[in-house]
């Protein structure tokens, strides 16, 4: 399990969205990722993207535009 993940959501079925960082081959990625109980511990699904964190920012004005939208 990922040390700094947060959870933004809990789904009917005992799944978890969460956000984290983590850093494969050499490169950083922020994480949405599903996670699902499996016994005494929590692992990730598939269900999720990995976005390079030089492109979180495009992300996050994104998700600001599309939200003053549907205000």
């Amino acid at each position: 399990m990922e040390e700094n993940k947060k959870s933004i959501h809990e789904k009917s079925r005992g799944e978890t969205i969460y956000v984290y960082i983590n850093e494969y081959a050499g490169k950083k990625y922020l994480h949405i990722r599903e996670w699902y109980p499996d016994k005494d511990e929590e692992k990730p699904t598939k269900k999720g993207v990995a976005i390079p964190l030089e492109k979180v920012e495009t992300l996050k004005e994104a998700i600001e535009e599309l939200m003053a939208e549907n205000k």
